[in-house]
């Protein structure tokens, strides 16, 4: 073979060599999540109709104002970002039939949401199953965050606040209480915490009610309550579910007139009281800063609810991520979200309990005027 031959198939064998390498580089930069053009699909699965819809609207104006201010800043690494919202009407099929949309047919990664246990908890292997990215603003369960790498809470474990609501109810000098709880599993979890740490404090909860969620009829919950004697107090853990609401009014209108304690009870929880929710105490997670609130309540025309701040904060935390990592590949981002320790936010100082959720301070209220006040 002459050495001109050889030249020659050495020069054709390098060109091919460099010809591989440039077509693998082009195609895997072409597929890499960080290389996707377009604006950047940001789901939520939210209440938005029906009971706890406060919460949803709530959640999906924070996620709107979140992106609002983002792409006003010029995006994530140059790519701006698209809000898709789902309403799942606080139905668990729903929310299953709406991630399957949102990840499948629209390609989306990361969602906010959902508002409560009940439609959050079915998506845990789902969404680990397709890698997708979800952040709930308010249903605050650690079987949610601790499900799978790609969950996180930001707003705190409930239970915490309910085992809380025992120590303020004791130390207020009520070591007698009649306890409302609700045959689902989010209020099973918060009736079980405060009653643990109520009794381990040397108090007794002299009468338990547990209606079925939706419950209508409760005449002999607030009955066997008006019945129960030595009781200085009642404490509720429905939060969400109206049958907390519904009891209270019957106990009213028995002319029960104990002091009432709850935990996070949203505006139209205490409308639907019409006056009996008047005086209550309660702890809540709602806690955002003066700024956020001012720009809020200005920006929607009523007042703050749960899930506002901290779906504000979730979008502002994914972005964050996006931009450290420059990726918008799901994985590496979780990781990113992971390793997040302390987080100033619009809904107040976060900081990670090391296993995907966030804990923080709560602030006590009391309903005066129909209307929820700090103390």
């Amino acid at each position: 073979m002459s050495k001109t031959i050889k030249w020659i198939i050495a020069i054709v064998v390098i060109i091919l060599i460099i010809g591989g390498v440039w077509y693998y580089q082009g195609h895997k930069l072409v597929n890499s999540p960080a290389a996707e053009t377009g604006p950047i699909k940001i789901g939520s699965i939210l209440i938005l109709t029906g009971e706890g819809s406060s919460w949803g609207q709530a959640s999906r104006n924070g996620i709107d104002m979140a992106i609002e201010k983002i792409n006003a800043e010029g995006g994530v690494n140059g790519q701006k970002l698209e809000a898709v919202h789902q309403d799942d009407q606080g139905d668990s099929k729903t929310a299953v039939s709406d991630l399957t949309n949102l990840a499948d047919a629209q390609g989306v990664k990361f969602i906010i949401g959902t508002n409560w246990s009940v439609t959050g908890l079915p998506l845990v292997d789902l969404a680990n199953q397709k890698k997708v990215i979800i952040i709930s603003p308010s249903l605050g369960s650690q079987k949610f965050n601790e499900g799978s790498k790609y969950l996180f809470n930001t707003w705190p474990h409930d239970y915490i606040l309910s085992a809380n609501l025992a120590d303020y109810v004791y130390k207020k000098g009520h070591t007698k209480v009649a306890l409302i709880s609700a045959k689902d599993p989010w209020v099973l979890d918060q009736t079980k915490a405060f009653k643990d740490r109520f009794e381990k404090l040397g108090g007794t909860v002299e009468v338990l009610v547990e209606p079925l969620p939706g419950t209508t009829e409760v005449s002999s919950d607030a009955t066997k309550i008006k019945a129960t004697k030595g009781i200085t107090a009642i404490v509720s853990t429905t939060d969400g579910v109206q049958v907390g609401s519904l009891i209270a009014k019957r106990l009213r209108e028995l002319d029960v007139k104990l002091p009432i304690f709850s935990i996070t009870v949203d505006q139209s929880a205490i409308d639907a009281t019409h006056g009996a929710f008047e005086g209550m105490e309660f702890l809540t997670f709602l806690t955002p800063t003066p700024e956020f609130k001012s720009a809020y309540e200005s920006r929607v025309g009523s007042p703050i609810d749960i899930g506002a701040d901290t779906a504000y904060d979730a979008v502002m935390m994914l972005a964050q991520a996006m931009k450290e990592t420059k990726s918008i590949d799901p994985t590496v981002v979780a990781q990113a979200l992971a390793e997040i320790k302390e987080y100033n936010g619009a809904s107040g100082h976060l900081v990670s309990d090391g296993k995907r959720a966030f804990t923080k301070d709560y602030a006590t209220k009391k309903v005066v005027d129909g209307k929820p006040t700090g103390i």
